[in-house]
């Protein structure tokens, strides 16, 4: 059986090299990265020779595949600082991938803040028709009053 420790330590190494991956990008390839590149999340197996890089790019709209063969180009690089810093027995392969959750999630949001503004709008309008109704209501002559 599985000891209860190893989760949190795969846990454990998959912050640490995201940490560290990060700061390479932002040390060493700022400059030939566009956009605001996100290393979101990183998942690791349990031998922890291998890790799956999650990244995004905010502010662009250009092809992810060319930032991801960059990023690939210069994995060797990056294993390299993380093996400098981490004291594993392994230093693992890094494979880099598009966050396509990220990008869903802005998709999301943004359809969420357009739904919002159209109820806001909507809700103005109806608004506007109530105030109109009520007013003309009150400029009508009361009928009961006159076949009194």
């Amino acid at each position: 059986m599985k000891n209860m420790g190893d989760g949190r330590r795969i846990a454990r190494v998959e912050i640490e090299v995201l940490r560290l991956v990060a700061q390479y990008l932002i040390a060493h390839l700022r400059e030939e990265l566009p956009g605001i590149v996100t290393v979101s999340r990183v998942k690791m197996p349990a031998d922890l020779r291998a890790a799956k890089v999650y990244v995004s790019i905010l502010n662009y709209e250009g092809n992810y595949t060319e930032v991801l063969r960059l990023l690939q180009g210069r994995a060797p690089e990056i294993q390299k600082y993380i093996n400098e810093h981490l004291r594993m027995r392994y230093c693992p392969k890094l494979t880099f991938f598009e966050d396509e959750v990220t990008q869903k999630v802005l998709k999301v949001e943004a359809i969420i803040r357009e739904l919002k503004n159209e109820s806001k709008s909507e809700n103005a309008v109806l608004r506007l028709a109530d105030d109109k109704a009520n007013n003309t209501a009150n400029d009508e002559p009361d009928d009961q009053s006159d076949s009194e």
